[in-house]
């Protein structure tokens, strides 16, 4: 039926909505299961196409947004109007566009830019929630041209959501409660705040006005400049903000708050003399805790700037600290959001980690400003361009800031050696990876798009050399900026840069086929004849190779240095090669593959050459860089662990660690045997294994103490941090001693005096598991409930965690599900650090499968933390009692969500970890048994 509301001509762009709109829509939703009867109603209606689905035709294309939202924060309503520009392209009767929980009130649509504009009849909207859209089909035809799509809607500020427009609580300095609004929109999240053509490819330009209360210091940002401010609009009591007209952009980069903080600014450097402001916004007792994030954040824009040769295109860039925020952080164009603990830092209470942490953060959404922002993916397939090139970007230009840090080598840490975990299971998916749905767009934002995309654009950046590289990416961001781009245009012109090699080639191998090779050497005489096949972490895992095009065959970028040749040689193994033949022209002591790990794969070697390179750490470890010494660390364990070498070979490496000084060796064999020891706990021989890794540690632990020196240099820092860590979880006798006299010293402390920042989360843990009581409980937790700094009060609700006891750990899960204790942004981490302390492993367990419909109404199973928490807290089973138990929750609950993967995952893993204590358990005790009486 027609609507019968008529409008005035809309002429231009910033036109609203004007009397006689308000009349109420009747919409009527259409279910799944009615899609057929749909089908047969709509194909009366002349050129309403019925076979719709997740993604939108692309024969209607948004132009510009004029958005007005009206928070109502006492509420939690709001209230919105839009009208989206659009171009058609074709003949139709129907216009389809995304919303979910919002309701429509009122529809009109309108020529646009005619000699005389006119309204079309509308019949009545169609709610199709399957497809999170809703269609508005018109009484007749439209013709190939230019009409304004006019909506007003209205919707809740839903604070347990923390997705689409919702809204956040904090206590202020005066302990009452202040209510903001605020939006998270990445992936498909947009359409929660405001009816739109809500897919990356959809780009446009937007002009925003929000409204906010004149009283308690309530302001308004979004992505541009504020243009226009009207007090006592739409009422008294109220203003109405009017923002600069954005750049064209996607619906996911939109973002809207209404708040009361207040702003750090400085002003960054541009291209051609051109300056503009970056400013931090917090809540008033917090924002001068953004400072160093402000003064890294300018530096690292400036580093962008000047290495693409492209100016940030917006006259502002605002980063806000969110008090309720699902991700670490989000990229918005021109107003990035975090959480409160990825961006605020105190350097009288922040650890050394947190300044990394704050650093990285900061530098991965400053690099989406180019990757993502300027040029987007043209679908959701295609992440890894947004989310690798952040992630590797956010080393590189922090790097490029701090030198003296040592990022590149945590690079290899943080990133490649985390996602060989993942990709080294079957249940893996390649770079680029078909998604259709919410769903699985939102549970492809893992680990394979983010570090293994970082981690092959490193390989790429190495074997094509940093400047072309750099040129071909400054090419690439001009070429697409404000456009969308997939995976091939990129390739495409990285081609052009590197005449010589076949880019695309190399790299589909890397992107469209899931896993990594193992390259195994084996030495003739000066000859290394190198094979590879897929290196996965069940070695009695079946696949078929034919179910890649590829045959999990790589192109592999093949570096070595030797004793006598310090600066790397590359080679190319190409994946058609049965083997690679290497012919040294003379013969050397040592021959390292693989040279500061640039390539994505593992090296194994034959037992005589690990044992020369384990002499060499043995007896020159310096000779090899730091990335070479924990790579070899890194691939000696992981190897052993999946049965493709001795595990004698990468224990006896260990043996060099007490002459070790650099944090980052450390931290991966911290990794390994912690795992080992893990996994060992159900075993006779357990305390043994303890026994060996405390010997190791003994020596380190009394180089770097407890006390944190101002001289200490951020490697040593990192290393005591790292030798503490370890040396408490092997229940190093005076490392838990001392833990608990400082845990100690400051619960009895009237003046709640803490201790060093970078040693208070091991006190807090390690205090609380030594000798932590009821009583010394509840003193932290009436600590904790009343800090109001997140970064502190995470650090105590991990301490919290550490309790030995049962009951008081069972009673700290039932009042965590409480937001009025935790928010829910932190459940799941409250949940995983209790879930680490061997006590209550299976107490998280248990309390998780009976409350699982209270965590799906809570977080929706579209939530990837909610799908990702699964693996989080069972990757330490290892019995057939605990996999069968999973097994049977996931046939009760069979939907699975985003967390589809995240299920195959998991039992994959504890499947893995049964198999390893098989295949393991007598290896490792007989090594021990030879080994412990010479060395400990």
């Amino acid at each position: 039926m027609a609507l019968g509301l008529k409008f005035c001509a809309f002429t231009q762009r910033s036109t609203f909505f004007v009397t006689g709109f308000r009349r109420k829509l009747m919409c009527r939703q259409l279910y799944t299961d009615k899609f057929n009867s749909f089908a047969a109603q709509v194909s009366m209606t002349p050129g309403l196409v019925p076979d719709l689905s997740f993604r939108l035709p692309k024969e209607v294309k948004p132009l510009h947004y004029d958005v007005y939202l009206h928070p109502d924060l006492e509420k939690g309503t709001f209230q919105g109007k839009v009208t989206i520009l659009i171009d058609v392209a074709d003949k139709r009767s129907y216009i389809a566009l995304h919303q979910k929980d919002l309701n429509i009130t009122a529809a009109a649509l309108n020529t646009y830019d005619r000699e005389e504009n006119f309204e079309f009849d509308l019949l009545e909207l169609i709610q199709i929630p399957k497809y999170e859209m809703f269609v508005v089909p018109t009484k007749n035809e439209l013709h190939a041209g230019l009409y304004n799509l006019s909506l007003e809607f209205n919707g809740a500020l839903q604070p347990d959501k923390i997705v689409g427009f919702y809204s956040s609580k904090y206590k202020d300095e005066q302990n009452k409660t202040k209510v903001i609004a605020t939006s998270k929109f990445e992936p498909t999240y947009a359409r929660r705040g405001f009816p739109c053509f809500d897919e990356p490819a959809f780009k446009a330009e937007y002009t925003v006005k929000l409204v906010h209360p004149n009283s308690d210091s309530y302001n308004a940002l979004s992505n541009m400049n504020v243009e226009h401010i009207e007090m006592n609009k739409p009422s008294q009591g109220l203003t109405t903000v009017t923002f600069a007209k954005s750049v064209p952009m996607s619906s996911y980069l939109a973002c809207f708050i209404v708040s009361d903080f207040i702003a750090l600014t400085k002003t960054a450097n541009g291209l051609n003399g051109r300056k503009f402001p970056v400013s931090v916004y917090a809540t008033r007792s917090q924002h001068q805790k953004g400072m160093f994030a402000l003064e890294m954040g300018v530096k690292i824009l400036e580093y962008y700037i000047n290495l693409f040769r492209i100016d940030y295109p917006l006259p502002k860039l605002d980063m806000a600290a969110i008090p309720d925020f699902v991700s670490g952080a989000m990229e918005n164009w021109g107003l990035i959001t975090y959480r409160e603990a990825r961006l605020l830092y105190d350097k009288k209470t922040s650890s050394t980690t947190q300044a990394y942490d704050v650093l990285t953060v900061v530098s991965h959404e400053f690099a989406h400003m180019w990757f993502g922002n300027l040029v987007t993916l043209a679908w959701w397939n295609d992440l890894w361009l947004n989310e690798g090139f952040a992630s590797f970007m956010q080393y590189k230009s922090a790097d490029g800031v701090l030198p003296d840090w040592g990022l590149m080598d945590l690079f290899l840490i943080e990133q490649m050696h985390s996602v060989f975990v993942t990709d080294a299971k079957l249940s893996s998916h390649p770079i680029v990876q078909t998604v259709s749905n919410p769903d699985e767009i939102t549970a492809i934002f893992d680990e394979i798009s983010y570090k293994k995309g970082s981690s092959v654009i490193r390989m790429m950046e190495n074997f094509i050399g940093p400047e072309p590289f750099y040129g071909a990416i400054t090419t690439y961001l001009k070429k697409f900026m404000y456009h969308n781009a997939e995976t091939s245009d990129l390739f495409r012109i990285l081609q052009d840069a590197s005449p010589e090699l076949n880019v695309t080639s190399i790299m589909d191998t890397w992107t469209r086929q899931k896993g990594f090779p193992v390259v195994n050497v084996k030495k003739t005489d000066n000859k290394y004849i190198l094979t590879q096949k897929r290196f996965l972490a069940d070695p009695d895992a079946n696949f078929d190779p034919s179910e890649s095009e590829y045959g999990y065959k790589w192109i592999i970028p093949i570096t070595y240095i030797t004793n006598k040749m310090s600066k790397p040689t590359l080679v190319w193994f190409d994946n058609n090669a049965k083997e690679l033949v290497i012919e040294l022209k003379e013969s050397v002591d040592w021959i390292k593959f693989n040279a500061d790990e640039v390539g994505y794969y593992r090296v194994n070697y034959e037992p005589a050459e690990w044992k020369t390179l384990d002499n060499l750490l043995r007896n020159q470890h310096k000779t090899l860089s730091v990335a070479n010494r924990l790579h070899l660390l890194e691939d000696a364990f992981s190897l052993a662990s999946a049965g493709e070498l001795d595990y004698g070979i990468a224990m006896n490496m260990t043996v060099y660690l007490p002459l070790e000084k650099h944090a980052l060796p450390w931290s991966v064999a911290s990794s390994k045997l912690t795992d080992i020891d893990t996994l060992l706990s159900s075993t006779n021989f357990s305390s043994k294994f303890k026994t060996y890794v405390k010997h190791l540690v003994d020596c380190v632990y009394h180089e770097v103490g407890w006390t944190v020196s101002d001289s200490d240099d951020r490697v040593f820092l990192k290393l005591r941090t790292t030798i503490l860590s370890l040396a408490c979880s092997m229940e190093h006798e005076e490392c838990l001693a001392e833990a608990g006299r400082i845990f100690k010293s400051w619960i009895r402390d009237p003046n709640d005096i803490r201790p060093h920042p970078d040693i208070r989360s091991f006190v807090y843990y390690y205090g609380m598991h030594h000798i932590g009581d009821e009583a010394m409980w509840n003193v932290v937790f009436d600590k904790f409930i009343a800090e109001t700094d997140a970064t502190e009060k995470l650090k105590l609700m991990k301490g919290l965690a550490g309790i030995r006891s049962s009951w008081i750990l069972n009673k700290f899960i039932t009042t965590a599900s409480d937001d009025n204790y935790v928010r829910a942004q932190d459940f799941f981490s409250c949940l995983t650090a209790i879930s680490s302390n061997p006590v209550g492993t299976p107490l998280v367990w248990d309390w998780v499968r009976s409350n699982w419909e209270f965590l799906v109404n809570r977080y929706t199973l579209n939530d990837r933390y909610l799908g990702s928490l699964i693996p989080s807290i069972t990757k330490t089973f290892a019995t057939e009692t605990k996999l069968n138990e999973m097994k049977a929750f996931f046939a009760k609950y069979p939907e699975a969500g985003a967390g589809a993967m995240n299920r195959a995952k998991a039992l994959e893993t504890v499947e893995n970890n049964i198999k390893w204590l098989a295949r393991n358990s007598d290896k490792l005790e007989n090594w021990l048994d030879a080994n412990t009486r010479r060395n400990v």
